[in-house]
């Protein structure tokens, strides 16, 4: 991998967390450009996902949120196969090394869905609504699961660039996708 994409599981959950700022410019480097534009997509799908648990959701704004869910997914499978593309383009892959079950855009896919959960939690822990110790309660727990992942990853592609595991570059193939 070229040391720009030599990138830490650390700098990857920041550019996400950075992501979540609406003010936030969307970074001119691929790689974190790519990392921003999953984060925010994923974020938008999370709060479709909600419009449809709403106890006032009728049937429409149910069915408009899934069709708008859909979409985005599709934008999210798309973005996970330009992140492998990319990082698969900038190292060279040992064909012999044993195989990950895993591809690192699929980590930074999960990384994105917990560093929005972890951000929710904290705006939930800190409000007003009913039992916000509830969500404080669980803040621990998911920091634990941010730094195991970020460990994992980062245990990772040390691995993939030293070529000692290898990954397959993600590709959606959906059914019902062009």
């Amino acid at each position: 991998m070229t040391s720009a994409h030599r990138v830490s599981a650390g700098a990857v959950v920041a550019a996400l967390r950075r992501a979540l700022d609406e003010r936030a410019d969307r970074p001119a480097d691929p790689l974190l450009g790519l990392l921003f534009d999953l984060q925010r997509n994923n974020l938008a799908q999370w709060e479709l996902e909600d419009e449809t648990r709403r106890p006032d959701a009728d049937d429409a704004a149910v069915a408009a949120a899934k069709t708008g869910i859909d979409r985005l997914n599709a934008t999210r499978h798309q973005l996970v196969e330009e992140l492998d593309a990319a990082i698969d383009r900038a190292v060279s892959q040992t064909r012999t090394a044993t195989p990950s079950t895993e591809s690192p855009a699929m980590v930074f896919d999960r990384l994105s869905v917990l560093v929005i959960r972890i951000h929710h939690t904290e705006v939930a822990a800190r409000s007003d609504r009913a039992a916000p110790a509830v969500y404080a309660e669980r803040l621990p727990i998911l920091y634990g699961q941010l730094a195991v992942l970020e460990e994992a990853l980062d245990a990772f592609l040390a691995e993939v660039w030293a070529g000692t595991r290898r990954f397959v570059p993600y590709r959606h193939l959906k059914l019902y996708a062009p």
